[in-house]
């Protein structure tokens, strides 16, 4: 009779069970995609956010069993690539691949948006960091250390100029960081992207250019542009004999970011699909070797600590937005 009693619960346990698995919602289930995903840049195509999406387009498809389209949408400083994404479904379908400048600093530059740079996006994973390169013009800045060019500046308040790739750019706030550690004026003048700024910055129209080591780095090889310092904590693996900013201004830190964005609302399932499949897109030989020979690094940071910097950050660079009193429009 017990025994009966106990299989009889048992078998009431087990029905329960089967019960509560059928009734389980949909999206428990591994999550696929059911059409293709696209990529959405902020960017024109050939730049380094142009190149690792691409790198990463052929297995994040592979893996997730759909085509994965890269979709260029330059302008207006990443918003309306950033408008973009904001507006697609929460599905996992759409996704945003940019700097971490759009996602820590426009809210702070533009006025009017018409998505929230801050919050509506939620960062899967980073693809690579990669400094800015401090370079100077070879004659205007021959001898010179970074430490005497600032000595310069701070006896010459605003007479030396440095140049960046536009108003509001990762670069531009980098110089300013610099400027404002420094204690120090320098006139800033922003130009539509690295080729014009650069192609001015060796005519000696300036005398200091931030900008991606993967775009002035081979003009640094050339001899046509003297790289002063690097922006990032450590030295660059690829320029060794090239000194950080911060061993002339102890604490500076000024790497670039590029990551994958999903929509905030998209569900934890399906994040946690793309998430995985990102990362084992970026962990392939091809794609490290790929950073390798750009002068980049990875940069691992797990989802919650990722979010963490990503919010850190959006604090600091808000702040010097602020302060420098840069606008974009």
């Amino acid at each position: 009779m017990a025994a009966s009693r106990s299989m009889g619960r048992r078998g009431t346990l087990a029905a329960a069970a089967l019960l509560g698995m059928a009734a389980a919602p949909a999206w428990a289930q591994p999550w696929r995609p059911t059409r293709p995903l696209r990529l959405v840049l902020p960017f024109a195509p050939g730049g380094i956010t142009d190149i690792l999406a691409r790198a990463i387009a052929e297995p994040l498809g592979a893996s997730l069993g759909q085509t994965v389209v890269v979709e260029n949408r330059p302008g207006g400083g990443g918003n309306i690539a950033g408008e973009a994404v904001s507006r697609a479904p929460a599905d996992g379908h759409t996704l945003l691949v940019a700097s971490q400048g759009m996602t820590t600093m426009n809210s702070a530059l533009y006025r009017n948006l018409a998505y929230d740079p801050d919050n509506d996006f939620i960062p899967l994973a980073v693809l690579a960091k990669q400094p800015n390169f401090v370079v100077g013009n070879p004659t205007l800045t021959a001898g010179a250390s970074l430490a005497d060019i600032l000595a310069r500046a701070k006896a010459q308040p605003g007479i030396l100029t440095f140049g960046s790739p536009g108003v509001g750019s990762y670069a531009h706030m980098s110089g300013e960081l610099m400027r404002f550690m420094a204690g120090v004026e320098l006139t800033h003048v922003g130009y539509r992207g690295s080729s014009l700024m650069l192609t001015d910055l060796i005519a000696g129209q300036l005398v200091l250019g931030l900008d991606a080591v993967a775009t002035s780095g081979q003009h640094v090889r050339a001899g046509s542009l003297r790289a002063l310092a690097v922006t990032s904590p450590q030295r660059s693996r690829a320029f060794p004999d090239v000194p950080t900013v911060a061993e002339t201004l102890p604490g500076y830190d000024a790497d670039a970011w590029y990551a994958v964005y999903a929509h905030k609302d998209t569900p934890e399932p399906i994040l946690a699909t793309l998430d995985a499949a990102i990362r084992a897109a970026i962990a392939r030989p091809a794609f490290i070797q790929l950073l390798a020979d750009r002068a980049a690094d990875p940069m691992p940071d797990s989802r919650p600590d990722l979010l963490a910097r990503l919010r850190r950050e959006q604090r600091q660079w808000q702040d010097l937005v602020r302060r420098s009193g840069a606008r974009a429009e």
